[in-house]
């Protein structure tokens, strides 16, 4: 077992495209949780776990891992921000959790890698669309594929301008291309007066 996280990890890690794609959302509509406090790796590691907990007592997902262990494609938290966030880390504790809880069997990790490597350049389009998922879900004889991002979002009020972190994971089922489970948080970030509107 010991073994197999290690190489988990590892494959994760490979995984990781800091700052391929700059995704800056202008948003009113704050997430159902919001973190007020500085963010730092812990922060977003421990409110990531804490929805891949969340994941795993939805209903919807207990139903399907009840009477057997899914495969599961694991591609993890995708920085859609230019700042320098260790995600390997983050995604690597993300693998440890599901390996503890022993309801999913893993795809391939040869195999997970390679197809990856394939959307290195897609990755907003892998993240937003199911299709897209499904797709590498199907590649790798997944029946479930896990995936996140980590974007920045900016809400202006008139004297005021805030910026989050917004953290998402999502479950997507390979044979209808669904959403089954999806959970989305925002980390407060920076915030600051406006002088002129500046």
């Amino acid at each position: 077992m010991t073994k197999k996280i290690a190489m988990s990890c590892a494959i994760l890690a490979s995984l990781m495209f800091q700052g391929c794609t700059n995704t800056v959302k202008y948003d009113d509509t704050p997430a159902s949780k919001t973190v007020q406090k500085e963010v730092d790796a812990d922060t977003i590691s421990n409110n990531a776990t804490a929805m891949l907990d969340a994941m795993l007592l939805d209903p919807e997902v207990q139903k399907a891992t009840k009477s057997s262990r899914p495969k599961l494609a694991v591609f993890g938290l995708i920085n859609f921000t230019y700042d320098k966030l260790d995600l390997a880390a983050i995604n690597g504790q993300l693998m440890n959790e599901l390996n503890k809880a022993n309801r999913f069997r893993f795809s391939d990790q040869e195999d997970m890698s390679a197809e990856s490597e394939k959307w290195k350049d897609s990755l907003y389009q892998l993240f937003e669309d199911p299709a897209s998922g499904q797709s590498l879900a199907t590649a790798v004889a997944a029946d479930y594929l896990l995936v996140g991002e980590i974007s920045n979002v900016i809400r202006t009020q008139p004297k005021q301008k805030k910026v989050f972190y917004r953290l998402s994971l999502k479950l997507l089922d390979q044979s209808n291309g669904e959403t089954i489970w999806r959970e989305q948080r925002e980390l407060l970030k920076s915030e600051k007066n406006i002088v002129y509107g500046i």
